[in-house]
């Protein structure tokens, strides 16, 4: 069986598992094992741009938000600097400092980003980040990391789900093939981001 849809992946997972009474556990299995990936994987197919206005020193990231690439400021005209991003202690110090200017700083707190200068009047900034894994469900049959890599969805699943029955001896397996293909993806991505062929002298 192709593992190429939500439906099919819990089919899988029920047949690894010669299992045929964890219809309703499954999809919590599939849930955590995604849950793992937003955690661990940083690939290309991750990353993601978004150019919002801000007109305080709040900025609400994206909903589906997992980790700052970079964030830069790229109005008003004539306008491009990169925010350099430091940490909530440091951004505390520096804004009971009364720090003024443009803003050059960011820290993040929940699901928002905190400039430093507060920007005076409106600025549009750009922000790479790298994004969730659309969740598979009933209504979401696939995704660009199960058409990619299905071993890594089953043998994630496999692993969540051996927390829950707690007496399968294959979980040392799946957990190294999970780690593996982990690992197998990222310096795939880390391949992509470089040019092919043979560098040039200057």
């Amino acid at each position: 069986m192709a593992i190429d849809t939500y439906t099919n992946l819990k089919a899988s997972i029920a047949s690894f598992l010669n299992r045929e009474d964890l219809t309703a556990q499954i999809p919590d299995f599939i849930a955590l094992a995604e849950a793992k990936f937003n955690r661990e994987l940083r690939v290309n197919a991750m990353v993601a741009r978004e150019v919002t206005t801000a007109t305080s020193d709040y900025v609400e990231l994206p909903g589906d938000w997992l980790q700052t690439i970079s964030a830069v400021i790229t109005s008003p005209a004539n306008t491009y600097s990169a925010l350099r991003y430091i940490g909530p202690e440091e951004y505390n110090d520096l804004r009971n400092d009364g720090l003024t200017g443009t803003a050059r700083m960011y820290t993040i707190i929940n699901s928002n980003m905190l400039l430093l200068p507060a920007p005076q009047g409106s600025v549009t900034i750009e922000i790479i980040y790298y994004k969730k894994i659309p969740a598979l469900s009933s209504s979401v049959a696939t995704n660009w990391l199960l058409d990619r890599s299905q071993d890594l969805y089953l043998y994630a699943s496999l692993i969540q789900a051996e927390a829950y029955l707690q007496n399968d001896e294959r979980i040392s397996l799946w957990a190294a093939a999970v780690e593996r293909v982990i690992a197998d993806m990222k310096l795939e991505s880390e391949r992509e981001k470089r040019p092919q062929g043979a560098l040039m002298a200057r």
